[in-house]
Formats: C-alpha cells, sequence, structure tokens
C-alpha cells in the first residue's frame, strides 16, 4: 500500500469507536512505556514551535534540551476538544504521547521527514504484542503522516481507523528494510 492509499484509506474509513475497557488499556500502555521511556526527562508544554529556526526544524536544539534533562513539546492546533481523539487519547495522554513521540525521534536519530515518522512509528509499535493496540498506534501515527503528507494537513478531528491485522504487521515488521512507497 502506498502512502497516498494510506492516507485516503484514513480519510474514507469510519473511525473505530473504541470499548472502554479498550481505551483504558490502551492509555495505560501508553503511561507505562512512558514512565520507563521518559525517565530523567523534563516535559515543559508550550504554544509555540519551539525547534523552528523559521520554517526549518532544529534537531540540534532539540538534542542540546534533551542532554540536559529537557524538552519542550509543542501544544499548537491542540485547542480543541475536535483535535483529539477523545474516545482513544483524552487531552494528557495525548500529550504523554507526542512526548514519546518525539523522544523517539531523537533516540533513534530519525528524522522528522515521513521516513523517520515512519521508523519512529515502527519502534512505538514494538513495545507491544497486541494486534489491536498495533493497529491502533498505526492509526495515530502513520495514517495521520500519511494523510499530512498528501493534504498538507493534520485530520482536524482525529480518530481511530483500523488498518487490516496483516498490513499492520508486515509494515512493522519490514518497515526497516522496504521503507514506504
Amino acid at each position: 500500500m502506498k502512502i497516498e492509499d494510506i492516507a485516503r484509506y484514513y480519510i474514507a474509513a469510519p473511525a473505530y469507536e473504541a470499548p472502554l475497557e479498550v481505551t483504558k488499556a490502551f492509555r495505560q500502555f501508553v503511561i507505562d512505556i512512558a514512565q520507563v521511556e521518559l525517565q530523567g526527562i523534563n516535559f515543559q508544554y508550550v504554544d509555540f514551535d519551539p525547534y523552528f529556526r523559521g520554517s526549518q526544524l532544529c534537531i540540534e536544539d532539540m538534542y542540546t534540551d534533551v542532554n540536559q534533562g529537557n524538552l519542550m513539546i509543542s501544544t499548537q492546533g491542540k485547542n480543541s476538544d475536535l483535535y483529539y481523539n477523545l474516545n482513544l487519547l483524552d487531552p494528557e495522554v495525548d500529550l504523554i504521547f507526542r512526548c514519546l513521540h518525539e523522544m523517539h525521534h531523537l533516540k533513534l536519530k530519525a528524522g522528522f521527514g515521513w521516513e523517520g515518522e515512519f521508523l519512529t512509528a515502527a519502534h512505538v509499535m514494538s513495545f507491544t504484542d497486541k494486534p489491536l493496540f498495533k493497529q491502533m498506534l498505526f492509526s495515530e501515527t502513520v495514517a495521520q503522516v500519511a494523510m499530512y503528507i498528501q493534504t498538507g494537513q493534520f485530520p482536524k478531528e482525529q480518530k481511530v481507523v483500523l488498518f487490516d491485522r496483516e498490513f499492520v504487521r508486515r509494515f512493522e515488521k519490514y518497515w526497516p528494510e522496504s521503507g514506504p512507497t
């Protein structure tokens, strides 16, 4: 499946409405990973893009902050409950997830282009053996990035779209070797 196909599927498909017990378990999964992966880093949420110099992302500034035990996370564009997939990630857990995502970019030395986004997504998916969680993570990361690549914007309203389990499994298994198309 090509990036544009992923984006089209994400846009057209209905949202998956996770049962409450799944939502609670997924949120706890994110929190549990954060307790391990984010130790020693103080996060500051800011309403601007802290690591941009003009229109360019300055990864060196991010590494400098992380090496000092800090990282700023932008909350821009998240000023409405419409943005959050409240069925899956409440605003607090969404910010924790964003912290994890940004830190894995840095830990993996994965850039912030589509290849880095996909590598980071496959890495985070490796933290669970639950196929449903992998599908949810795929939707929250890969599908939304594919939409951004195709449309130039992230979804105004986040949703979870369950891509075929076998497709998600192949993505996770083969991504580092094959890359996106």
